[in-house]
């Protein structure tokens, strides 16, 4: 009774915390959506888009992996090798993009910068959340956020920058202090000088296969929720990328429930022996994420159009009609954001690779059947198949291995 009150506890401050993360993005898009206008949205979101890219790919030493990892191993030997990946990623991508059209070369070694410093500061949050600190990890990302706001207002009403610019001097700021106070908050447990000595091979082989297999999911998960973006971006322009990116930001908010449900029980999870106990307390999980992202989605939809054309200016009149065929997609795919937690507490990949994998070929069909012919909406409608795809083969497969049965999931 007491553990099952903590988790609610926490759920409850994680949803509260990453609340404010996602009403403060919301407000860094808000401001550049009203000041700039959909084509510089629409550069933010590729630079945005790009850098989790790069995140996920030095994720692989210094992710969310360490929250498995790190009870069964020395801290050291986990975070100085995630350090120096972070700075190798950085470099590779920075090469990789000066041969590319992706982004605009003045940006590159912007984004390089960022990716090491916000790197460093998943390292740090995922340190603690592996510490159970959960509230902690999210206050992290609350304030990076509030120096990125009061950054882009300076940039556009002090100092006159209104492109793509005062997005990126506002994050590097951010990241920098951000990085630097985190630091402060782990490095109690981090025994530098102990690295020399305790330093073993087979750990840091250990680190990176769980944390490639680690990051091989979150790369499929991120082909799902993105790769439409560049689709619809190179296909059909910026300004339609930057009018459908505002509706992808409203709709995802609704994943702060299953995501902050996700991240306590990884959490419990990656600490408990007691596997049958935490199933049961899965299927428990998708089901009030099932119910609260239905009611979340429903008064989202019952926001008139004009709504939008008031809060973001008369450039995203289309937000509401663009998103319609997102809405199915949104609510299914919060069952694998629930399960995906069990599983990765466990240290199990394989069901999360093959339904993210069959998620991401059909979103990459459907788009080039679907966003030529019908744009935004085929961006949709493309992504809820894809969603739907991943979420039944992920559900099916946890109800069977586990062997519960699917009626339960229906009972109270």
């Amino acid at each position: 009774m007491r553990k099952r009150i903590l988790l609610q506890k926490q759920i409850l401050y994680t949803v509260f915390t990453r609340g404010a993360s996602t009403a403060l993005n919301f407000l860094i898009a808000l401001l550049i959506a009203r000041h700039a206008g959909p084509a510089v949205k629409g550069d933010v979101t590729l630079l945005i888009t790009t850098l989790s890219f790069f995140i996920f790919f030095s994720n692989i030493m210094g992710g969310q992996a360490l929250v498995y990892l790190i009870p069964r191993n020395k801290i050291e030997l986990l975070t100085i090798p995630a350090y120096a990946w972070s700075i190798v990623i950085a470099l590779l991508g920075f090469l990789f993009l000066r041969y590319t059209s992706i982004l605009h070369a003045n940006h590159i070694p912007s984004l390089a910068v960022l990716s090491v410093l916000s790197s460093f500061i998943n390292i740090h949050q995922t340190i603690l959340l592996a510490k159970k600190k959960i509230t902690t990890s999210n206050l992290v990302s609350v304030v990076s956020l509030l120096l990125q706001v009061t950054g882009v207002l300076i940039c556009f009403y002090f100092l006159q920058i209104n492109n793509a610019y005062a997005y990126i001097y506002a994050s590097l700021v951010a990241y920098a202090l951000t990085a630097f106070v985190s630091f402060f908050l782990i490095k109690h447990w981090v025994h530098f000088s102990a690295f020399k000595k305790d330093f073993s091979w087979n750990e840091l082989k250990e680190s990176f296969r769980y944390g490639l297999l680690y990051q091989l999911v979150e790369i499929l998960q991120l082909l799902n929720l993105r790769y439409y973006f560049f689709q619809l971006g190179l296909q059909q322009g910026v300004q339609y990328l930057g009018v459908y990116s505002i509706g992808i930001s409203i709709l995802e908010a609704v994943w702060i429930i299953p995501r902050s449900i996700a991240t306590v029980h990884y959490v419990s999870t990656s600490n408990s022996e007691k596997i049958k106990r935490e199933a049961q307390q899965t299927v428990q999980f998708v089901k009030l994420s099932f119910v609260l992202c239905a009611a979340a989605l429903l008064c989202i939809y019952l926001i008139p159009s004009p709504v939008y054309v008031f809060v973001f200016g008369q450039g995203f009149a289309d937000v509401k009609h663009s998103m319609r065929f997102l809405f199915p997609g949104i609510l299914v795919y919060s069952i694998p954001v629930v399960i995906s937690s069990f599983y990765f507490g466990i240290g199990k990949y394989k069901p999360l690779i093959i339904s993210n994998m069959a998620g991401a070929a059909t979103l990459i069909a459907f788009s080039f059947i679907l966003i030529p012919k019908y744009v935004m909406s085929g961006a949709g409608l493309a992504a809820s198949i894809s969603f739907a795809v991943a979420s039944v083969i992920l559900f099916m497969w946890f109800m069977w291995e586990q062997k519960i049965r699917v009626s339960s999931f229906f009972k109270s």
